[in-house]
């Protein structure tokens, strides 16, 4: 397949859909706390200022294509994190830190401001942390660590990451409507921007590492996007999965709102995912469009992982180095399970019952053997 160009550097009308359905959702369905509106819609306008400044940044110094991306896939809560922060310290790989993804122009910008930047992106951080307080001990947020690449998403406001937080589904049914390709290539859009200045000690140009378990539900166009990516697919029990979802929900959506209905969340992402485990199941090869997949399960992350990282770099061929090793071993001893904090919840809170989603998801479990 021949690489698809990223848009003109020009806007795109369907984000200002994106963003006027989300604004109209938040307003009437978020029930957010007063005094965190201004925050909420303070990070809507952070969003076209990105965009924008990607479009001038782009006119003057056009990147280098990035068009083979490792992305790692999987259901929440599948290991997707764990993964993808140990991958990033591979000396040919970049894992986007949040601070870049935050402001990608200036990411590609002096390195000299790259403090100030970190320093913003840790504030919003601890901000978030403060009024979501379960949240480290569930997802932990840092702005010099490579997080998440639905910020890039946002931006465009197509994004489940904006149902996620927030309670507006409204915007979530309009955003199951579309067509995603024009989103991901301004995904794919805003990445060459960011990764125009991250080379190896060699100056070979790294090689990003891509983390969304919200990309597994548009993976036809994140290929067209990016048509020679190699996917890494984390599986786990999917009762276990959509519980642990909901949990984060309660989280996320607490840093905002105190009006949390814990049912409804659980329906809410029980619908989500059940649907997608059956797509997967019967036909993820070509939601690919068949380019090359290693299938991993949690349990062999979590239970043997310097035995899987080098399944993972075999795959990439990529070398297995003592200074790679000797990283992700420091990693672990000091991100060990827990280490932020206990993460507790039960499938009943959420008015989820175990045994009814493993009956639900049986397709997936079976084709993917967890």
């Amino acid at each position: 397949m021949t690489t698809t160009s990223p848009p003109d550097v020009r806007p795109e009308p369907a984000f200002e859909v994106g963003e006027d359905r989300f604004r109209k959702a938040l307003a009437a369905e978020a029930r957010l706390r007063a005094e965190d509106e201004p925050v909420v819609l303070g990070s809507v306008e952070a969003s076209r200022k990105v965009v924008s400044d990607v479009i001038a940044l782009r006119a003057a110094q056009p990147p280098a294509p990035v068009d083979a991306p490792v992305v790692v896939i999987g259901l929440l809560r599948t290991g997707t994190t764990l993964l993808h922060n140990l991958l990033a310290l591979h000396e040919r790989l970049h894992g986007p830190k949040l601070w870049e993804l935050a402001d990608p122009v200036a990411a590609a910008g002096d390195p000299v401001n790259y403090a100030e930047v970190r320093d913003r992106a840790q504030r919003y951080v601890d901000e978030y942390n403060a009024k979501a307080p379960e949240l480290p001990g569930i997802h932990l947020l840092r702005a010099d660590r490579p997080d998440e690449c639905h910020r890039l998403l946002i931006n465009t406001f197509h994004s489940m990451v904006l149902e996620m937080r927030y309670r507006v589904p409204s915007y979530g049914e309009w955003l199951h409507q579309q067509d995603m390709t024009m989103p991901y290539r301004w995904h794919r859009a805003q990445l060459e921007v960011l990764m125009s200045k991250r080379s190896a000690d060699d100056g070979v140009p790294l090689t990003p590492v891509l983390k969304c378990p919200f990309h597994t539900w548009f993976l036809p166009e994140l290929v067209r996007a990016y048509p020679n990516a190699r996917f890494v697919h984390l599986h786990r029990d999917p009762a276990a999965a959509i519980s642990s979802t909901a949990s984060l929900c309660r989280a996320v959506r607490g840093a905002r709102s105190d009006d949390l209905d814990l049912p409804e969340i659980g329906a809410f992402w029980r619908e989500r995912i059940v649907p997608l485990t059956d797509r997967l199941a019967q036909a993820r090869d070509e939601l690919v469009d068949h380019r090359p997949v290693l299938d991993l399960r949690y349990a062999e992350l979590v239970g043997d992982t310097e035995g899987t990282l080098r399944r993972v770099l075999g795959f990439l061929d990529l070398p297995v180095t003592d200074r790679f090793l000797a990283e992700v071993r420091e990693y672990l001893v000091t991100n060990g399970q827990r280490s932020h904090g206990a993460h507790r919840y039960s499938p009943a809170e959420f008015g989820l019952d175990a045994e009814a989603l493993r009956t639900d998801t049986a397709q997936y479990r079976k084709r993917f053997d967890v």
